[in-house]
């Protein structure tokens, strides 16, 4: 395996990256539109140049609290079988690579806790990175749901 380039961002003071290779672009945080009879954690939808994208708030989804909107409030934006999907974070701090000896895999008691969207945990400069599978975060039934909600709005 070669050095693994990653997209490092912040969910309230918890350190976080995503393969760039998934992600599709960073957008600066735009109001959202809200959407009846979604999980608490889907903030709504928004039009990124006319695609209907939803919004995932990791920081709900992973129940660490909200997220303060400020200057710095990114949205990661993936695509998860040809759907665009929005993840709002904190902020997005940096692009960076982690060599192989740098990356472990998630140890046992992270894998049984059901955390299968940990890909793998980044250490750099002694810090700790979460290194996240963005397209395991939402579940087969989550996805279908904002397919299913997104279209028909």
């Amino acid at each position: 395996m070669s050095d693994m380039q990653v997209v490092l961002f912040n969910l309230n003071g918890i350190a976080c990256g995503a393969l760039s290779s998934q992600v599709q672009e960073i957008v600066r945080h735009q109001e959202v539109n809200k959407v009846p009879n979604m999980p608490k954690f889907i903030d709504g939808i928004i039009n990124l140049r006319g695609k209907v994208v939803p919004i995932v708030n990791l920081n709900k989804r992973f129940n660490v609290g909200e997220t303060p909107i400020t200057k710095k409030t990114k949205i990661i934006i993936t695509i998860i079988d040809n759907s665009y999907i929005g993840y709002l974070v904190n902020e997005v701090s940096e692009i960076t690579k982690f060599s192989d000896k740098n990356v472990e895999s998630p140890s046992e008691i992270l894998k049984r806790i059901n955390n299968t969207y940990i890909k793998c945990v980044g250490i750099k400069d002694e810090k700790l990175t979460l290194i996240l599978d963005l397209t395991a975060i939402l579940n087969d039934s989550e996805l279908e749901l904002l397919d299913n909600k997104a279209l028909c709005v």
